[in-house]
């Protein structure tokens, strides 16, 4: 099973451990009470373009809205039998002009990401903290979602469902659906008044899998004092990742969903084992899938197809490659992946 956890593991670094039962959740997440503290913003700019009855609109709303202004959010992440996993976010433009963020897991030894213009600090149990260059903060929403929404357009129809109240306000649904029906389905609220995402489910078919309802928003100069102490220079040092050799693989994936790209191939070695794999990562801004091949007598387990938390792991041999695929998607289409990788160099 070792290289069962190897090619999880970086699925599942993004996906938080502990969920509720079925109802459970839904009581967590749907019960928040409609006094939940929430301060009105001074001035809210929407862009002059903007189209109500438009959801790319709402979703630019919402990306120029989070560049712009001062916020602190709280929002819980629950799954079925899983325990509920509390953040908070807070973004601030500063009296310098220096774009702040930080993202803060509240259970637990602590998970916290800062960013002070594109330099990235994470702080994690058992880990010396680094830095990374980037300009936004990874975290448990999808980066597509509220920074890049224009990404989304070429794998998934994005549509405007109507109005609802959530967390007291009244907010508008988007429901964002794979364009070949071959990934989990979304659901967005956003706030009428702000722009700024309310409530996220994520859906296989008609099951949800994952929930992240905000329980408190608040619009405010205070939120800059958070940041105030904080310098650049006193950030942990940057890692500058060597950029991975891109190779010509000697396979390929024959079954790629729409909008998906290849955004990654190359050669490594396993690090528990040290054994030579080959991988492709295609992405289509919301989903990263990892196909890995590797000889089929360096194989370390059976078959296997199988699902948990919405991530899927399958991996299966036809007597020369053993072919893994993982990511959050349906099992039907980590399946359909794996069974389209074919030769294309077979004379090496």
């Amino acid at each position: 099973m070792l290289i069962f956890v190897f090619l999880i593991q970086k699925s599942y670094a993004q996906i938080e451990n502990t969920e509720l039962t079925d109802n459970a959740s839904e009581q967590a997440v749907n019960n928040v009470p409609s006094n939940v503290p929430s301060s009105t913003p001074t001035k809210i700019v929407v862009q002059p373009t903007f189209d109500q009855l438009s959801a790319r609109s709402w979703f630019e709303r919402l990306s120029n809205t989070l560049k712009n202004i001062n916020f602190e959010i709280a929002y819980v992440v629950s799954r079925p039998n899983r325990d509920i996993m509390p953040y908070v976010w807070r973004h601030a433009i500063l009296e310098n002009g220096d774009s702040a963020e930080q993202l803060s897991l509240l259970n637990g030894p602590g998970y916290e990401q800062i960013r002070l213009n594109n330099k990235v600090s994470i702080f994690e149990p058992s880990f010396n903290p680094y830095s990374i260059r980037a300009e936004n903060i990874e975290g448990p929403i999808p980066s597509a979602f509220i920074h890049d929404p224009n990404i989304l357009y070429a794998a998934y129809d994005v549509l405007l469902m109507g109005r609802n109240r959530i967390l007291g306000r009244m907010s508008q649904q988007i429901r964002i659906v794979s364009k070949d029906n071959t990934r989990f389905g979304y659901h967005l609220w956003l706030d009428e008044q702000t722009g700024l995402i309310l409530k996220l489910n994520m859906y296989d078919e008609n099951k949800l899998i994952k929930q992240i309802q905000v329980t408190q928003l608040s619009l405010s100069a205070d939120v800059k004092a958070y940041f105030a102490n904080i310098q650049a220079e006193q950030l942990p040092p940057t890692v500058f990742a060597k950029s991975p050799q891109e190779i010509a693989l000697p396979w390929d994936v024959g079954f790629i969903p729409v909008g998906m790209k290849k955004v990654r191939q190359k050669e490594h070695l396993l690090r528990q084992t040290g054994q030579p794999v080959q991988y492709v990562m295609l992405s289509d801004g919301v989903v990263d899938v990892s196909v890995y091949v590797l000889s089929a007598t360096e194989a370390l387990q059976d078959d296997l197809s199988m699902s948990a938390d919405g991530t899927s792991v399958v991996s299966m041999s036809d007597g020369n490659v053993q072919v893994t695929v993982v990511g959050e998607i349906p099992t039907k289409t980590a399946n359909k992946i794996a069974n389209s990788i074919v030769v294309v160099n077979s004379n090496d």
